[in-house]
């Protein structure tokens, strides 16, 4: 058992190097990564302290875009496909998972049925602090997860999500967003701090 154990945490660790080599992604301590044989990482990424990643043992396509953050103890499951977007946050321990168990097959067994479905998260959304993001999840642009939510279906951009299941309180315009930022600057209240990504 020791010479099993000590086999698959080289395995992990050479998963990391390769990654690491391949990819501008920061890699901070704790980091699993499996399968990434269908893994993409755009630019300065990172995945932060205790963050997982299962890639896709059937082929599927796992894509992070340009400046994705993976925070603090956050998993992305992703056997059926997983598309994220460039800018998007992933807050601590927030679940993103592709996959599910067939409830129809033996649950008793060593190698239950997985059921899958493909998830596209769109560019600039923030899904906040223990969020999961269920099978077959489509988010447009800019969208944003409030923390503890379970999120189901399709959401257009700039959507702002709430609860479990997740429902829209409602959709920010660019526009606005832009005005409440003045407002909040010129009272005083803005404090603009480097994203992760950048910080290095």
């Amino acid at each position: 058992m020791i010479g099993k154990n000590l086999r698959h945490a080289l395995s992990i660790w050479v998963t990391k190097a390769k990654v690491a080599a391949r990819f501008d992604v920061l890699l901070e301590p704790a980091v699993v990564i499996k399968h990434p044989e269908r893994l993409s990482f755009g630019k300065k990424c990172t995945l932060q302290a205790g963050s997982y990643v299962y890639g896709s043992r059937s082929g599927a396509d796992v894509s992070f875009g340009d400046w994705v953050v993976i925070a603090a103890g956050a998993m992305v499951l992703g056997e059926g496909g997983v598309r994220v977007g460039d800018g998007t946050h992933l807050g601590p321990h927030v679940v993103v998972t592709s996959q599910y168990g067939d409830g129809r097959g033996e649950r008793v067994t060593d190698a239950p049925t997985v059921l899958t479905r493909p998830i596209v998260i769109g560019r600039g959304c923030w899904i906040g602090s223990g969020a999961v993001i269920m099978p077959g999840v489509i988010l447009g642009d800019r969208c944003t997860v409030a923390p503890g939510s379970v999120v189901y279906g399709r959401f257009p951009d700039d959507t702002t999500l709430s609860g479990n299941p997740a429902r829209p309180l409602r959709r920010v315009t660019r526009a606005a967003t832009a005005s409440a930022e003045v407002t909040a600057e010129s009272q005083g209240a803005t404090t603009r701090l480097r994203p992760a990504c950048l910080a290095r």
